[in-house]
């Protein structure tokens, strides 16, 4: 049987396969220009899986979180900066590793290592602020609705993308 925050689980997989994909190229013995490549890659490979999890989140966990502990949850209210600190940093990135003439490879390594110290203390969080307390607060049904929630905002991003 399926765990109900299996999606979210997948979810945090994925990322940390991306994740660990951005570590390794920030030290592939290889000439700037492959690593530049390499790097915007990761980049824009991130960025869309990151953002569709950050969404089902917000739409559906959140507010179920909310619901539980009310509006003014410090929980809450520090994963959801950590969400806007997330979206920020990996502009960030982008950003420094948008114009391959003017590239400081210091301010990319620093960034990029910035975006994955945030992202693994984020999940960390996640995992012991939302899910335990959603999977101890919840009855079966519950959470079986939010993992229904939790695929329909998938399938909406999808259906908005087409």
């Amino acid at each position: 049987m399926e765990r109900w925050d299996e999606q979210v689980r997948e979810d945090h997989q994925a990322l940390e396969s991306q994740i660990g994909a951005l570590e390794a190229a920030l030290s592939l013995d290889v000439g700037p220009s492959d690593r530049w490549v390499t790097l915007r890659w990761i980049v824009r490979t991130v960025g869309p899986a990151l953002e569709l999890h950050l969404r089902r989140e917000e739409e559906v966990l959140f507010p179920a979180l909310q619901r539980l502990l009310g509006q003014e949850a410090g929980a809450l209210t520090l994963l959801k900066e950590q969400h806007r600190e997330l979206r920020a940093s990996l502009r960030s990135l982008a950003g420094l590793l948008s114009d391959p003439d003017a590239l400081n490879w210091e301010r990319i390594t620093l960034a990029s290592q910035s975006f994955i110290d945030l992202l693994e203390d984020h999940e960390k969080k996640e995992d012991r602020l939302l899910i335990d307390v959603l999977e101890f607060s919840l009855k079966p049904q519950e959470l079986k609705n939010l993992a229904q929630a939790f695929q329909k905002v998938a399938w909406k991003a999808y259906q908005e993308e087409m």
